[in-house]
């Protein structure tokens, strides 16, 4: 039987919509982090690294506005206050000057903890080592789901943009134990999964899986808009 799987979609089926809409235009450059940042907003996460492969550290951030307004008090299970307030990811090239210039700014790839017994789930950002950017995430629930995961989205200074080369994603449910790994790389056209499910004696079986698919063109952290929405392959249960 046919199970039809949408990645990157599937954990938000479970979240309520995000109502994140630009409140700030953050300036068009700087000389440090401290007089980039706006007033009354605060930094989430933020990584240093060369993203543009000249030779000097570039910047990345993600902050969040700290407006009491936007809190929403809440009297049932899980938190006692949702911060909505909007989160900002801000990046960053730094020229040869010192000064820093701004190449990108989103207001919806960061989201928001917006349920009252869901964990924070940005869990950072980072430039690595060879220039990519990962950008991660995690989903847990208090009530309401048995489902678990992490994610990974890496992005690569190229053609102007910064195109999705990458997602690696766990989930695993708490109950039985049963996890799923994704492992995609856009740029070469190719995903590997695999699946652990265990029986009734406690048995442990491992099926793996690697894939090719067809891709016209690498989306981008513009072009994604918020991450998890996008449905860019359907495929047939192992």
């Amino acid at each position: 039987m046919k199970k039809k799987i949408i990645l990157i979609t599937i954990t938000l089926l479970q979240l309520s919509s995000f109502c994140q809409s630009k409140t700030t235009i953050l300036d068009e450059e700087g000389d440090s982090i401290e007089n980039l940042i706006p007033k009354e907003w605060e930094i989430l996460s933020t990584s240093t690294g060369d993203l543009n492969k000249d030779g000097i550290n570039d910047l990345v951030f993600a902050i969040q506005n700290t407006d009491k307004n936007n809190f929403n008090i809440h009297d049932g299970p899980g938190r006692d206050t949702i911060n909505l307030n909007p989160r900002i990811l801000g990046i960053y090239f730094r020229n040869k000057n010192g000064q820093l210039i701004k190449k990108l700014q989103s207001d919806k790839f960061i989201i928001l903890q917006d349920s009252p017994t869901m964990d924070e789930p940005f869990d950072g950002i980072e430039i690595l080592k060879n220039g990519i950017l990962k950008v991660d995430f995690h989903f847990w629930f208090s009530a309401g789901s048995w489902s678990m995961s992490s994610h990974s989205y890496k992005f690569r200074f190229q053609n102007e943009k910064f195109e999705l080369i990458g997602y690696d994603s766990s989930e695993r449910h708490r109950g039985t134990g049963e996890t799923t790994d994704y492992r995609i790389n856009f740029s070469t056209r190719k995903m590997n999964i695999s699946r652990m499910t265990i029986d009734e004696n406690d048995i442990e079986t491992v099926k793996e899986e690697s894939k090719t698919f067809k891709l016209d063109s690498l989306k981008s952290i513009q072009s994604l808009g918020k991450p998890f929405e996008w449905e860019f392959i359907k495929f047939n249960e192992l």
